[in-house]
């Protein structure tokens, strides 16, 4: 009530101030002591909110992940059971991974993660967008092995999703550190490089584990040899558009085009790997039910 009737009150400042009842001699406004009291009240009350939604919404989602780990089935066992059941928890993990980028770019419509980049002409970069793929993209990852099953190594559960969530990281961490220094940016784009080829020799290693030998990326014909070029080729267009853009060398500065550029690069990305995961999935269900009928 204090800050609706402090607002009631600029509000009536203001049109006296319209009036000139107010105006020094250079014909400006000067904000009065009771006008600089409110807008600081206001500017409290705003900041104390976005803090306390902000805190609230990280607990809420601690818990959310702390109850799906322990009522969840252990991602052991899972690795290690048949694969109709192994495609189902990947299909559950496009689940959240779905839910997550759908709630995180809502989250984007808000003012509360916009965070101002100087080096490429002021752009304002929308925080929620690096988390969103900070929080999603290592799912894909464990995707992955999940569905290589018992073949592929244990440590493989947490390799895998620590490439994708340090790369991400690294970019995004350029983004800020380097905007005033172009050498941080350019150290943590090329160690984001390194852990991109990184990633995609394990992938092809887990290609060749699945199929005892007879696959690599560039041979084969098996859904999970698809599944892992799939998700390489959609993810490898990411690094040339962080070059381009605001975040990286500033060559196109165009809010409109990055935004649309992320987005569908996020889309293609996100989109042909959940479907192709179900179609593997609804394929070896219906195969299933033939040999059992």
């Amino acid at each position: 009530r204090g800050v609706a009737s402090g607002a009631r009150r600029l509000a009536s400042l203001a049109a006296a101030r319209r009036q000139g009842r107010m105006a020094n001699e250079n014909g400006t406004y000067i904000l009065t002591e009771e006008e600089k009291d409110i807008l600081v009240e206001r500017e409290a009350f705003d900041q104390g909110t976005k803090v306390a939604q902000i805190f609230s919404g990280i607990f809420f989602a601690g818990v959310a992940g702390w109850l799906t780990v322990s009522n969840g089935t252990k991602l052991a066992f899972v690795q290690k059971a048949a694969l109709e059941k192994r495609l189902t928890v990947c299909c559950f993990f496009s689940t959240y991974v779905s839910f997550f980028s759908a709630f995180f770019n809502f989250f984007q419509l808000t003012s509360v993660d916009d965070v101002l980049l100087t080096a490429g002409g002021n752009f304002t970069l929308d925080l929620a967008r690096p988390i969103e793929w900070i929080m999603t993209c290592p799912l894909m990852q464990l995707s992955l092995v999940i569905m290589g099953g018992a073949k592929l190594p244990e440590y493989r559960r947490l390799l895998m999703p620590s490439f994708s969530a340090s790369i991400l990281s690294l970019g995004t961490a350029g983004a800020f550190f380097g905007d005033k220094i172009f050498a941080v940016k350019a150290v943590a784009f090329l160690l984001g490089c390194v852990l991109f080829v990184a990633m995609v020799y394990f992938n092809r290693l887990q290609v060749i584990e699945y199929s005892n030998g007879q696959e690599g990326l560039l041979t084969g014909d098996s859904e999970y040899r698809k599944a892992t070029n799939l998700l390489i080729a959609t993810w490898a267009p990411f690094p040339l558009w962080y070059i381009v853009s605001p975040e990286g060398l500033g060559l196109v500065t165009n809010t409109l085009v990055i935004a649309l550029g992320w987005a569908f690069l996020n889309i293609v990305a996100k989109f042909s790997f959940i479907f192709y995961i179900q179609r593997i999935k609804d394929m070896y269900c219906n195969r299933l039910k033939t040999k059992r009928e």
